[in-house]
């Protein structure tokens, strides 16, 4: 006996192959976009080095004022003017709303 499904194998693995593509196309996507937004690209930003003390630095926000909101701040603990680590959180006299 001959299986008419014979000829359907080689369609699927074709579908299969697009698919696997797509899916291969959307993930690439997915991760380039994720990277732009969380930051993967290199950053123009320089890590200051003001002692906190100088910037009469704190740990905690200042109201709505926080560093991960500041214009000098460098995501994850970085700052244009203060020395790290930075909190996200913490704030100091050099904030400046982006």
């Amino acid at each position: 006996m001959t299986d008419e499904r014979e000829g359907a194998p080689n369609a699927l693995s074709g579908a299969g192959a697009s698919r696997r593509r797509a899916l291969v196309q959307s993930a690439t996507g997915i991760a380039a976009l994720a990277c732009a937004l969380g930051g993967c690209a290199t950053s123009t930003k320089v890590q200051g080095n003001m002692t906190k003390e100088q910037a009469q630095y704190q740990d905690h926000p200042s109201g709505l004022e926080r560093c991960g909101v500041c214009r000098h701040f460098i995501p994850l603990t970085g700052c244009e003017i203060v020395a790290a680590p930075v909190q996200s959180n913490g704030w100091c006299q050099s904030y400046a709303f982006l």
